[in-house]
């Protein structure tokens, strides 16, 4: 029996697989926290709660998006509003899924056709600035009952400065191996590579690295205090800020570091769950304030995201004979 199109593509382990992964460790957070009491208590977020987490959203997708408007600026990209709006909103709106913030790349070589590696190293460069800030966040306020957090955290800071500093200075040995592929796809993917490496290089003055890291820590901010005020809203209301922190920023920082690979949805939840315990809050609580953030968090960015999707999407145009830069 042949399997329709759309339904081949859902069968396809790149797809089924994830799906399958976040399913199981969202049940796994069910058998943990009572599910009945979580769902009692997102019917009971006020209203107020809910506007406060929209307007930290905002703020976080202006910040977000004037750092990758300063990356492509830096890169001599300048895609115009348009392609830049669409991919910056498709990139958000795809994050959960596996390498979903590349999307942006996508959409912008479709649109602009601009190189993927090129644009792909400012996305590197926000990704990389990310995993510094939390990482940064949880050496100081780490999780209380795992004190050697803390130099696991200064030990994967060392060895990330030491790999990324390699990576950029011996870039240009790659691009001189590249042109010797015969194989046209293999050297076409060595050299989007080396123009993401070169782009990383071109990235990577202290000037530019020390103002991405404060626009990081402005959105990061934002997304914390989100958190912050969504975990309240459900039912913890002595929650401190700096518990929050540790608590949504340790489950951050395992997924921005690989542990979210595969899919977000679940990883995240489970991680700050067992984060939670940690601080004395029950799993029921831990699924309550992680659960609810993620219900609200996304919510807000489809407000924000979808009608820039549903206006732009049309201006991706056939790969006409225009230019790739």
């Amino acid at each position: 029996m042949k399997l329709p199109p759309w339904l081949r593509r859902v069968a396809q382990p790149t797809f089924i697989l994830p799906v399958l992964l976040a399913a199981a460790l969202l049940i796994f957070a069910f058998k943990l926290g009572n599910l009945g009491d979580v769902v009692a208590r997102l019917k009971l977020i006020p209203l107020s709660v809910l506007l406060y987490a929209f307007g930290f959203t905002v703020v976080y997708v202006a910040l977000k998006a004037l750092q990758l408007h300063l990356l492509l600026v830096n890169l001599a990209v300048r895609p115009g509003f348009g392609p830049f709006a669409l991919a910056f909103s498709v990139g958000e709106l795809t994050l959960t899924l596996p390498f979903g913030l590349f999307a942006q790349n996508w959409i912008l070589s479709a649109s602009a056709r601009i190189r993927i590696g090129r644009s792909a190293a400012a996305t590197v460069v926000m990704l990389l600035t990310e995993i510094a800030v939390v990482l940064l966040l949880l050496a100081v306020i780490g999780v209380r009952g795992w004190p050697q957090l803390r130099l696991a955290v200064v030990l994967a800071l060392i060895v990330f400065a030491l790999v990324l500093g390699a990576v950029v200075l011996f870039s240009h040995r790659l691009h001189r191996h590249a042109h010797r592929i015969a194989n046209p796809l293999l050297r076409r993917l060595l050299l989007e590579a080396v123009e993401l490496l070169a782009g990383l290089k071109r990235l990577s003055s202290p000037r530019l690295l020390a103002l991405n890291l404060l626009i990081a820590a402005g959105y990061l901010f934002a997304l914390l205090a989100a958190f912050f005020f969504v975990a309240r809203g459900m039912g913890l209301p002595t929650l401190g800020f700096v518990t929050a922190a540790s608590i949504y920023g340790f489950a951050l920082a395992s997924v921005l570091l690989g542990a979210g690979l595969f899919t977000q949805i679940g990883t995240v939840e489970v991680l700050g769950m067992m984060a939670a315990h940690e601080w004395g809050i029950g799993y029921t609580d831990g699924l309550a304030m992680m659960l609810g953030f993620r219900l609200v968090w996304t919510g807000s960015m489809w407000l924000i995201n979808l009608p820039v999707l549903a206006l732009l999407w049309r201006s991706i145009r056939p790969a006409a004979a225009t230019k790739v830069v």
